[in-house]
């Protein structure tokens, strides 16, 4: 038997594009009146052909918010790229994704990811909206969640409380907060937007 949220792994493609973009806002190398440009492809040192966006005529202009709301790639290329191979990398780290979640369930899997030093402009590229890292549904929910939660990753838990048959508390867990990863406004706007 297999509990998939905790043993499979996969691309968490677009989802991913929450992490970049609020990255982004986070170390202001980005605002969210910025405007971009979405040819359809981005050409990346190390790589021998452009890479895609999903659109691929291209999204023309459009602003951080749109860029986000219409899962831009080259838009999210962009960013990562001002980010930054050392700083995206401690995110993804900070993130969690570079470990287990510690969730209260058997069988939770390591994700699949590039070691910093093996971590390029390639990878940083196609990280950046999700690709060529491998991750379980707990560990992404648990990442995106922190966006929800004001900027704080935490140990997901499914049984909070249990009570014996005359109704004393025999087991009880609480939320525990495991790094502060991003502001309470840049996670405001991410969840607006």
């Amino acid at each position: 038997w297999n509990n998939k949220a905790v043993s499979t792994l996969y691309e968490p493609g677009s989802t991913f594009k929450i992490i970049t973009t609020s990255v982004a806002l986070e170390l202001g190398v980005s605002k969210t009146t910025e405007m971009f440009h979405c040819s359809g492809a981005l050409k990346v040192e190390g790589y021998g052909s452009p890479i895609r966006c999903h659109k691929r005529q291209g999204h023309g202009s459009l602003n951080f918010a749109e860029a986000l709301q219409k899962s831009c790639n080259p838009t999210m290329m962009t960013l990562a790229a001002r980010i930054g191979n050392t700083k995206f990398m401690e995110y993804f780290i900070d993130f969690g994704y570079t470990g287990k979640t510690g969730i209260d369930l058997p069988g939770e899997a390591l994700g699949i990811f590039h070691q910093p030093e093996n971590f390029n402009t390639v990878e940083l590229a196609v990280y950046s909206f999700g690709q060529t890292f491998k991750t379980t549904a707990i560990q992404q929910l648990t990442a995106i969640s922190s966006v929800a939660n004001g900027g704080s990753t935490v140990t997901p838990y499914l049984v909070s409380e249990i009570k014996d048959s005359a109704g004393a508390t025999v087991y009880s867990k609480t939320v525990q907060t495991k790094k502060k990863v991003l502001s309470e406004e840049v996670c405001s706007t991410i969840s607006e937007i």
